[in-house]
């Protein structure tokens, strides 16, 4: 899926360049392959992982442990999507200078 957000990505932008004139397609290729590293590919794929194992684990706790009625549930979504949030920022960090340095 993410692969497939990229490629999409990729072409939304050569059609856009395509379409309003602002850049020759041609410079759009080659502004994509003059910087691409086939690590960025691996890069983003670890990201990903890490990424969703986060949200999905953090959710969970909070789910697992709502209790009463419905508004203690909305809570513990709030409470979910804060944390993950903080978290993600957090690993964003840390993942970037352990894979990119």
């Amino acid at each position: 899926l993410a692969i497939l957000s990229i490629l999409i990505g990729i072409a939304g932008g050569y059609l856009i360049s395509a379409l309003t004139g602002i850049m020759i397609p041609d410079d759009y290729v080659q502004g994509l392959l003059y910087d691409f590293r086939p690590y960025s590919i691996t890069y983003t794929l670890i990201k990903m992982a890490v990424f969703a194992f986060i949200i999905t684990s953090i959710s969970a706790f909070y789910g697992y442990y709502a209790k009463g009625n419905s508004l203690e549930v909305g809570a513990a979504s709030t409470k979910a999507v804060v944390a993950s949030s903080i978290v993600i920022m957090i690993f964003n960090l840390i993942l970037t200078q352990i894979l990119l340095i």
